[in-house]
């Protein structure tokens, strides 16, 4: 509310009528604001596009390189230092990305120019639609579509593994009816960097970290995600057992149960969460939800256990967690290596 807001009518049918016209005034703002972003993202789309077509074509040399220049020197004199040889080249490069008007005009009433931006510099097709429909779906701001990619979500994202025409069949569906699966949903590895635990910890260190920085495990879980409860005390032929940690996820409509485990995995852990899962699933499955679904955080994976269990495909994913993040160059290439080795998998 403003400042104003506060100063004005004391008496309570006055402030109703005060709140009511609030609203109405920054409900208008919004669309404004909605409005001017969708047409600001056009006409800077048409510039691109009109630059492609008219002048450039194909051509990305010299040629190009003077055309810019010259139209941006034109540009800033008669409407300042935003028209630049940069931001043409912006313009260029998101028309050429995204080349049909329907599909523009559609994503720009949902995404800023920059998130637009950032899609463009995805040179790879599949993984630009990954993070485009993600963007929509989980509404991220474009700080936090720029930490996606820059933890390469879309490498880390069990998708990812995936044949292409699965792949592309999952994104669909994501963009027709919204639907998540939990491909879409678990990661593998969860970047936990910002736990800062030295060399030596404990379960009980790495749950009150997590819990300490809430906030920040939430977003590397994703969004949908919500707390629901910390060791978690079930009792079942009067042995306690507690469950590390509790979310329900609102785009899968279940439980998610997550077990910490500081070592290597071990197939005795599959037991374990899946006695959880049936307690959930009996005691605390409200209708209209799917089944509970687990997930085990592990330092390390132990990935032929893992294949002979089926834990790729089931109620129970196994996924490492990382409390330092090792050089990008090397986090690259063991992603890209885990995924060739499991397309190659799928097809065998």
């Amino acid at each position: 509310m403003t400042q104003t807001a506060h100063h004005l009518p004391e008496n309570p049918e006055g402030r109703i009528l005060l709140d009511s016209i609030v609203t109405l005034i920054e409900q208008s703002r919004s669309r404004v604001a909605l409005q001017v972003n969708s047409e600001i993202t056009r006409l800077y789309w048409h510039v691109g596009k009109a630059i492609n077509q008219e002048l450039l074509g194909k051509q990305r040399g010299e040629y190009g390189e003077r055309i810019i220049s010259s139209l941006a020197s034109g540009l800033t004199r008669a409407y300042g230092r935003g028209w630049g040889k940069r931001h043409l080249w912006h313009c260029v490069r998101v028309a050429d990305t995204f080349p049909e008007d329907q599909i523009v005009n559609a994503l720009s009433t949902q995404l800023s120019w920059t998130h637009l931006r950032l899609l463009a510099g995805v040179e790879d097709g599949l993984k630009r639609e990954f993070y485009t429909e993600l963007s929509l779906q989980e509404r991220w701001s474009t700080r936090v579509l720029q930490e996606r990619m820059d933890s390469m979500l879309f490498e880390r994202s069990a998708l990812s593994r995936k044949p292409e025409q699965l792949l592309r069949q999952e994104l669909g569906t994501l963009r027709s009816a919204g639907a998540v699966t939990p491909d879409l949903v678990f990661r593998d590895p969860y970047v936990l960097d910002f736990l800062g635990l030295s060399d030596t910890y404990s379960e009980r260190d790495l749950e009150s970290a997590i819990l300490a920085q809430l906030q920040q495990f939430i977003i590397e879980l994703g969004s949908d995600f919500a707390f629901l409860a910390r060791q978690k005390r079930i009792l079942i032929d009067n042995e306690d057992f507690k469950i590390d940690l509790l979310f329900y996820h609102r785009g899968l409509r279940r439980l998610v149960a997550i077990d910490l485990k500081l070592g290597r995995f071990k197939a005795a852990y599959k037991g374990q969460m899946e006695l959880y899962l049936k307690w959930l699933d009996r005691n605390e499955r409200k209708e209209g939800e799917e089944s509970p679904i687990g997930l085990i955080l592990c330092a390390e994976k132990s990935q032929e256990q893992i294949e002979l269990l089926e834990l790729d495909k089931g109620h129970i994913r196994v996924s490492e967690y990382l409390t330092q993040l090792p050089p990008k160059e090397v986090f690259a290439s063991r992603l890209h290596k885990a995924i060739e080795l499991a397309k190659v998998k799928k097809e065998e």
